[in-house]
């Protein structure tokens, strides 16, 4: 499920600490990321899991981060499908700075504390 970014204050989400962030540029760096993803959330108490994804602003368009985006979440329900891993994950979408959008993916209740 995604949380509308507007009702946070971008400060706050481009702030929050998380334990995991990866920055992904291109699709040849998705099977890599999701393999550390899946590792980490395996291995992390749910109350705890805290990733962000920083997606590049300066792709030729916004549809090609949109594509880059929807790749990056089909791998991930794919993966925790495939591993067995029941998703209990939150997202939130929001512009991190000039280059970067950002993809917080939160424990449902971190995510609630933020609203």
């Amino acid at each position: 499920m995604q949380i509308n970014s507007k009702n946070v204050n971008s400060t706050q989400l481009v702030n929050l600490p998380v334990k995991l962030t990866f920055k992904i540029s291109n699709v040849s760096e998705i099977r890599a990321m999701i393999d550390k993803f899946i590792e980490y959330y395996r291995d992390t108490e749910s109350g705890e899991f805290s990733c962000r994804i920083l997606l590049p602003r300066d792709l030729k368009s916004e549809d090609d981060v949109k594509r880059l985006g929807a790749t990056i979440h089909s791998e991930i329900m794919f993966s925790l499908k495939k591993n067995k891993l029941t998703m209990n994950l939150r997202d939130i979408r929001y512009i991190h700075d000039t280059d970067n959008y950002g993809w917080l993916l939160l424990n449902p209740k971190a995510a609630e504390k933020l609203l």
